[in-house]
């Protein structure tokens, strides 16, 4: 027979997961997010951006995020994040620093599926033989390896819209 168990008081996590949910909603009707990649094209001497309907190794794809704040407070650490396709890979420098103010907001990158990010250049510990022996070492990750690149940014006030982008290119 198995044994079937409840919980005894289940008022304060239901309480806890209804308060998650609004949280959640009301970010999802305060922060608006608008994700693009357009290809990128050259005509007559001139880079220009057209919808990217059909893709081939070798394209260039540049990636705009659009963030706007509609709601009535000021949002703050809003993590603006463009995840870069594995189909994909990300061109070096290409990333640009959103300008807000005063500040500049330089994009931070990951390399391990979003799960850290930091400046670069990133270093990675990797496993090696040398001499015969297997050695762990610190190497540089190359930009190619990028998964992710994120921008924090300190405040988002009310009816404010940031603009960051980057370019990939098609494996």
């Amino acid at each position: 027979m198995r044994e079937v168990r409840t919980l005894r008081n289940q008022r304060p996590l239901t309480a806890f997961l209804a308060f998650l949910l609004a949280l959640g909603l009301a970010l999802a009707q305060t922060l608006l997010l608008d994700l693009k990649a357009q290809k990128v094209v050259v005509k007559e001497g001139k880079e220009v951006l057209e919808e990217a309907l059909a893709v081939a190794p070798g394209d260039t794809l540049e990636w705009r995020l659009v963030a706007e704040n509609r709601g009535k407070e000021t949002l703050r650490q809003v993590a603006l994040v463009i995840p870069i396709p594995k189909e994909t890979f990300y061109l070096d420098g290409t990333a640009t620093p959103l300008r807000l103010g005063n500040a500049t907001i330089r994009p931070e990158f990951s390399f391990d599926g979003g799960k850290t990010f930091g400046l670069p250049p990133l270093k990675k510990r990797v496993r090696v033989v040398e001499n015969g022996k297997e050695v762990e070492k610190e190497v540089e990750v190359d930009p190619k390896e990028y998964t992710h690149a994120r921008w924090v940014v300190p405040e988002l006030k009310p009816g404010q819209k940031v603009e960051v982008r980057l370019r990939t290119m098609v494996k």
